[in-house]
Order: C-alpha cells, then sequence, then structure tokens
C-alpha cells in the first residue's frame, strides 16, 4: 500500500506542475480577480494567493510578490487572526526593493504590523514600527503619498495611546498632527474625506475628555465642508446628537438623531439604523413619553428580526456563490485533462506490473496495519470525544452570539451558572441587553466583533463600554476585560 502511494506520488505529480508560466499581466489579473472573494473563505483565498506568489518569485515580479503577500496579511486581519498575519509582515520586510514605487508596500505593510501589535497589546513593538514606516515615508518623492502615510502613522500612535488609556491630551496632540500632515495634499475629495475623518477622531477624543464645546467645534467644521457626504454627515449628526445629549440639550440632542435617523433610511444603513432606534427608545422612555418610546422599540424590534433574517439568507447566497465558483474552477482546469489522463495511465500500467509482488506482502502487512489502525482509531475516538465535551459548550455559545440568536443569554447563564447573578446583585436594575453586552465581554469579543454580530456601529459598541463602565462603577484604569473575567 504505502509503494502505491509512492507511485501515485512519483508519477502523478509531474503532469500536475507541468503549466505554462504565468506572466506578470496575468499575475495582475488574478490579483484584481481576488478583489471580488472566493464567498470570504479564508482558506480558500489564502491558497490562492501564495500561488501566485509563488509564480511571481518564479518570474522574479516584484510587485505581484508585494502584493500578494500584503493581501494575505489583508485577509488574516480581516479575521482578526493577527498572529498569523505577523509572518506574512516579516516576510515583507526582508523582500528587496528594486523598483522604488514599491516602498509603499512596506509601509502600509510596517503600519498594518503596528495595527496588528496594538491588538495584541505590544504596544512597544506597534511604536517600532510606526517609526520604521514615517522613516521611510520620509524618503518617499510624491508628497501626496507621503503626507497619507505620515497622517495614518500618527493617528496609529494616537490609537496606542488610547489603548494606554493615556490622558486625552496626549491622544489629541497625534490626532491634530495626524490633521496636519492631511492639509497639506492638495485639493481633492480624497483630502476632504481624510481631513473629514480626523476631524471626527479628534471631535470624538475631545467627547471622551469630557470637552464637550471642542468636541463640538470640530464636529461643526465636519458639517461646514463643502463637499460633505450623507455617510459623513450621519456620522457628524451622530456624534453632536451625542454631545447634546451629554449636555443635556434634549431637544437638539432629538434634532440631530432624527437627521442621522433620516439619512441613514436614506442610505438604507440598517446598522446605523438599529443603534439610532435603540438610543431615541431609551431618550423617550428616560423623558417620560411612553407613546414614542413605543415607536421606537417597534422600530428597532422589527429591523432587528429583518437584519437577522438576511443574515441566515446570505449564507444561502454564499453556498451558491461557492457553487458557481467550482464550475469555474472546473472550466480553467480542462486544458490540463490531457496530462492528468496521460499520467494516470503511465501509473496504472507501472502498477499492474508491480501488483503481484505487492499482493505477496500485502497478507503480512495487512495484520499489523489493522492492529495499528484500530489502536489509532481507539486513541483518536478518545481524544475527539474529550476535545469534544470541552469545546462543544463554548462553541455552542460563540454560534448562537454570531447569529445575534435570542437564545444566547439563556444558554450562556446554564454554561456560566452565577455569572449573570453577580452583575444583577451589583445592578438590580439591570437590563437583559446590558447582561448580553457583559457575555460578550466574558467570551473576550472584541468591538470589532461585537460590531458585526449585533449590527452596530464600533462606535455604538465603545458607547456601550463607557456607560457599562458607570452602570457597574468599573474604575477607570481597570481593564473593562480583566475586569469583567474577574467575577
Amino acid at each position: 500500500m504505502y509503494k502505491i502511494q509512492f507511485i501515485i506520488i512519483f508519477f502523478i505529480f509531474p503532469f500536475l506542475y507541468s503549466q505554462t508560466t504565468y506572466s506578470s499581466k496575468q499575475i495582475d489579473s488574478l490579483l484584481v480577480s481576488n478583489e471580488k472573494p472566493n464567498n470570504w473563505d479564508l482558506k480558500k483565498n489564502i491558497d490562492f494567493l501564495n500561488n501566485i506568489y509563488r509564480e511571481s518569485e518564479k518570474i522574479k515580479y516584484e510587485k505581484g510578490m508585494y502584493s500578494a503577500l500584503t493581501k494575505i496579511s489583508d485577509w488574516y486581519m480581516l479575521k482578526a487572526q493577527y498572529k498569523n498575519a505577523i509572518p506574512y509582515f516579516e516576510k515583507i520586510e526582508n523582500l528587496q526593493i528594486k523598483n522604488p514605487d514599491n516602498i509603499k508596500y512596506k509601509i502600509y505593510t510596517l503600519q498594518s504590523k503596528a495595527f496588528a501589535f496594538t491588538n495584541l497589546g505590544l504596544y512597544d513593538d506597534a511604536q517600532v514600527a510606526i517609526g520604521k514606516s514615517m522613516n521611510l515615508a520620509y524618503r518617499i518623492n510624491d508628497n501626496d503619498k507621503k503626507f497619507r502615510f505620515l497622517g495614518k502613522a500618527f493617528d496609529l500612535k494616537a490609537a496606542i495611546y488610547i489603548e494606554l488609556k493615556m490622558p486625552e491630551d496626549s491622544v489629541l496632540l497625534y490626532l491634530k498632527k495626524s490633521a496636519v500632515q492631511y492639509q497639506q495634499l492638495k485639493d481633492s475629495p480624497e483630502k476632504t474625506k481624510l481631513l473629514n475623518s480626523a476631524y471626527i477622531n479628534i471631535s470624538t477624543s475631545f467627547f471622551e475628555a469630557k470637552k464637550l464645546d471642542s468636541a463640538m467645534l470640530y464636529s461643526q467644521k465636519v458639517i461646514k465642508s463643502k463637499q460633505i457626504n450623507d455617510e459623513v454627515k450621519n456620522s457628524v449628526f451622530q456624534t453632536l446628537a451625542q454631545i447634546h445629549r451629554e449636555k443635556n440639550n434634549l431637544d437638539s440632542a432629538f434634532y440631530y438623531y432624527k437627521s442621522a435617523e433620516a439619512i441613514s433610511a436614506k442610505l438604507g444603513n440598517p446598522i446605523d439604523l438599529k443603534s439610532i432606534y435603540q438610543t431615541l427608545t431609551e431618550m423617550y422612555d428616560k423623558s417620560g413619553d411612553k407613546e414614542n418610546a413605543l415607536i421606537y422599540a417597534k422600530k428597532y424590534s422589527h429591523l432587528s428580526d429583518s437584519l437577522n433574517v438576511i443574515n441566515k439568507q446570505g449564507a444561502i447566497v454564499a453556498n451558491k456563490n461557492i457553487k458557481e465558483d467550482l464550475r469555474e474552477e472546473n472550466i480553467s482546469q480542462q486544458k490540463h485533462l490531457y496530462w492528468i489522463i496521460g499520467g494516470i495511465i503511465v501509473m496504472l500500467v507501472f502498477i499492474s506490473l508491480l501488483s503481484v509482488y505487492i499482493f505477496r506482502n500485502y497478507t503480512k502487512e495487512k495484520k499489523s496495519r489493522q492492529e495499528e489502525k484500530t489502536i489509532i482509531e481507539e486513541k483518536t475516538k478518545e481524544l475527539e470525544q474529550l476535545q469534544s465535551k470541552v469545546n462543544d459548550s463554548f462553541d455552542e455559545i460563540l454560534s448562537l452570539a454570531k447569529n445575534n440568536s435570542p437564545a444566547f443569554l439563556s444558554r450562556f447563564r446554564e454554561v456560566y451558572p452565577g455569572f449573570c447573578e453577580k452583575i444583577i446583585h451589583m445592578c438590580p436594575d439591570v437590563h437583559n441587553s446590558e447582561l448580553t453586552f457583559c457575555a460578550f465581554i466574558k467570551l473576550n469579543l472584541s468591538t470589532k466583533d461585537i460590531s458585526n454580530y449585533t449590527f452596530t456601529s464600533v462606535k455604538t459598541v465603545q458607547n456601550r463600554k463607557t456607560r457599562l463602565r458607570k452602570r457597574l462603577n468599573i474604575p477607570s484604569n481597570d481593564d473593562l476585560y480583566v475586569w469583567i473575567n474577574n467575577l
């Protein structure tokens, strides 16, 4: 049997790999095709890009090598698998640069690496990566590219300071430096977009520092922009609504939330609408307007149900896409079919000549192999049963969280008895939505994961974390995840 496997490998593999080498144009075309992902299947896309990298390496196509590795790291970053992305970052850093235009890939990689290190809590390493990216950025002759990369570097520094819970003044220093870089760009829609994004971040930072007037000033700068689109207006209106709500200017808060609601409906943005509906429900309820509170509670419930249905339908569409991809792949492989058939024929002829010899040895080996197989199967079964007991409960809860299932909280309370009771004891008037949010943190879900699973914006999740700290009297210098896990 082992000899047969050797023959298969020896004879088939040369035929499988006797394919024509790709040209640089073909590689560029394949890279563009990956911008339309294979059903968001991580392994499928990583394998595809690794093959492109190898083909680029064969013909020493520098841009193809950089692009493939960069896209691989982007896929891992998209899936929040930061540790898996790091080896590819280092591989890109170690590549030589013959074409100066490709320095942009190294800068982009260093800044992505800094982002990954920040999420892994390796803040010193993140600072080093940012410093390297800035040194390379200063070498770029194209000023617009230089200012964009430098602006992004200062944004990343500000993000690290936020994670380290540094004073807001330090965070604001780097956010303002980022804005200064973007201000030096040539006038263009991109410049306006980057500046508006910087001003929104500055406004948010001032809001976190309780400097509400300054926060409002930077939000107003965005509104006064000549090229502001509905998406930016939506974000700014929600920020202004939060500011006025904090200042207890409820009329203004309602005005901006209603304005944001209208834009979100126009844009067809269900995630923002869901967040706005929830906030308006709470505000109307608190102000004693039970009628409007009920109206928005129904809107919130209806939209949540619709999003859950869409999420399930997305799985059906994904399966159709897989089938379409497989059909396309089969068509592209038909031209290699004759080579494979020829290899199989040669292999079968060779096997027939050796079959008599193999059969004589087969009987003797069969018994020992069967005994070995039985032992392995028993051990494997024991390990699988043990692993299943450990993982089933956690996987089940995580699956319920990902699907935003109504059964999530009750199942979580069964698996983690006592956790919710401790929260209730600390805060008797706690809502089920807050218990669910605490459960997400207990499961160590990131802000981005919670945002995706609950169809809310990242900003909404961050605000809910802030409100949770106040509700449970969690000290500002305590890590929220550590505090929750220590209950």
